[in-house]
């Protein structure tokens, strides 16, 4: 999992970049990931800034409103909002945000879905390898 973990988080910063999610590309250097391990399952968690979170789980309708100066210096970065009434527009977007929600996205799971081939692949090959040290070591002890 280690090896994937740098795979799926350039997957998910090409993805957001793709698709428009990102500007400046702050929020996709956030992306972080970390591998877990239970009994009989291993992992990886991926997980981000506040932003990468919100564009992840969306947001309820009916909450405060965010602050329209974040989303004033996102239009600012867009550089295709420009003019005076930019921050009247940034104030109307966060109104309807609030009022509004958002649905999410799986940005992680739709980005990972690149690499997950090679995933696939990579990990029947080690299970094969596996199953087939433990038969040739199992099966030589039992040789008379």
């Amino acid at each position: 999992m280690e090896t994937y973990g740098p795979k799926i988080q350039e997957a998910i910063a090409e993805y957001m970049i793709e698709t428009d999610r990102t500007v400046t590309g702050k929020t996709a250097r956030s992306v972080s990931f970390s591998v877990f391990e239970g009994p009989q399952s291993i992992g990886l968690a991926v997980g981000g800034n506040k932003v990468f979170a919100t564009l992840h789980s969306g947001r309820k309708p009916g909450l405060r409103a965010p602050s329209y100066i974040s989303i004033k210096k996102w239009m600012d970065s867009k550089s295709s909002f420009r003019g005076e009434k930019t921050i009247e527009s940034a104030k109307t977007i966060a109104r309807a945000i609030g009022r509004d929600g958002f649905e999410g996205e799986n940005i992680s799971y739709k980005a990972a879905l690149r690499v997950l081939n090679a995933l696939i692949t990579d990990s029947s090959a080690a299970y094969i390898k596996d199953v087939e040290e433990h038969l040739k070591n199992s099966t030589s002890k039992n040789v008379n």
